[in-house]
């Protein structure tokens, strides 16, 4: 533990700016990827447009009366294994 005076500031903030570009994400530093490894997530952007009133994708669950019945037939049986 030294004390230094900070005489040189330009190598300061260039040794900074290389610390802040090692820091950086794969994808900011490249602009493809640099292993086979990389390949695999490398980009990131979702390849369709997320529209979550499409219901070809999206299937919002729906309680029926059945399921309700099951719901709590099930969790009645639980608690009656656990108090055992």
């Amino acid at each position: 533990m030294a004390w230094h005076d900070n005489q040189n500031e330009a190598a300061d903030e260039n040794f900074l700016n290389i610390i802040h570009h090692a820091a950086l994400e794969p994808t900011k530093k490249y602009t493809e990827p640099q292993t086979t490894s990389q390949e695999i997530g490398w980009m990131t952007q979702p390849l369709i447009r997320v529209d979550r009133t499409d219901r070809r994708l999206h299937y919002h669950r729906q309680k029926t009366e059945i399921t309700v019945y099951m719901e709590t037939a099930w969790k009645l049986k639980e608690q009656s294994v656990n108090l055992q």
